[in-house]
């Protein structure tokens, strides 16, 4: 009977147990799309959408394992192709090329530190890690940085809004292969 009686009790608890992991340390899924500016302007035209965003193939997937918190490790997966006519690199581009990219970013939430993350309805956070595009028939390798915020729709899902920089360390790839990636995804957290 003490046997059955103990069974139960961690038939019981289990659901409990699994509900406190997916709150502190939760796996988070997302997809949306994303735009890439490719321009080779710096700053200058950042929010020239006409002739220096790219917006095509609009498709991103990411997952991310959530860590007390404050702090994440994501991975990213994107799609998209830079259209004839944009600006790519300061030229004027004479072709469709299609731009994969796969990131992998370590994740700080900031407003954790004022807000409290399992009320407050936004959260905002901070990037950086490491990537690589394929555009061009090259292989671009990037250090990325960037910052972002997510919108509490449900408790398990959110609105998520990101800005990256991807700065590029391979000195084989033509031209000025700097680039930002602009981000909307729906996220949950499983």
């Amino acid at each position: 009977m003490n046997l059955v009686k103990g069974a139960l009790l961690v038939i019981l608890l289990l659901p409990l147990q699994m509900v406190s992991a997916q709150e502190h340390d939760p796996l988070v899924v997302g997809v949306g799309f994303n735009v890439v500016d490719n321009s080779g302007s710096r700053f200058s035209g950042l929010l020239n959408a006409s002739e220096n965003w790219n917006i095509s193939k609009l498709i991103m997937v990411s997952a991310e394992q959530r860590f007390r918190y404050d702090y994440g490790l994501k991975a990213i997966f994107a799609l998209n192709r830079f259209n004839e006519g944009k600006v790519i690199n300061s030229l004027n581009n004479t072709n469709n090329t299609n731009y994969y990219s796969m990131d992998l970013l370590f994740k700080n939430y900031t407003t954790n530190y004022f807000l409290n993350p399992r009320r407050s309805w936004f959260t905002g956070f901070i990037v950086a890690g490491a990537g690589g595009s394929y555009f061009n028939k090259n292989i671009n390798k990037t250090l990325n940085t960037g910052f972002g915020f997510n919108i509490k729709i449900e408790h398990e899902l959110r609105l998520s809004f990101q800005t990256l920089g991807k700065f590029s360390i391979d000195n084989a790839t033509p031209g000025n292969a700097n680039h930002l990636q602009h981000s909307v995804s729906l996220i949950k957290w499983l």
